[in-house]
């Protein structure tokens, strides 16, 4: 069975999701350590953004697209500054 042809601006769509993927996951992982030490208020505000992020994952996973990458970047700036408050 032949592979299906990617368009090269496919493929560069593909990179960046992963890497952005890469980099979303060990932002989460970081902050999922840190937690522990939190105050409540940052653990709420995890609680209802860790959820987002792990849809987030799941679409890019599945979804190849400029909405997937804007997500994805809008969901890790998001645990950036949450991560900002752990410090």
């Amino acid at each position: 069975m032949k592979e299906p042809i990617v368009s090269k601006a496919g493929q560069d769509i593909k990179s960046e999701l992963e890497k952005s993927v890469k980099t979303l996951r060990e932002l989460r992982d970081e902050v999922r350590v840190k937690l522990h030490l939190a105050g409540l208020d940052v653990k709420d505000e995890w609680n209802r953004l860790e959820p987002q992020l792990e849809s987030t994952l799941e679409r890019a996973a599945r979804d190849i697209t400029e909405a997937s990458k804007t997500a994805l970047s809008d969901v890790t700036e998001a645990v950036r500054k949450l991560r900002g408050k752990l410090r």
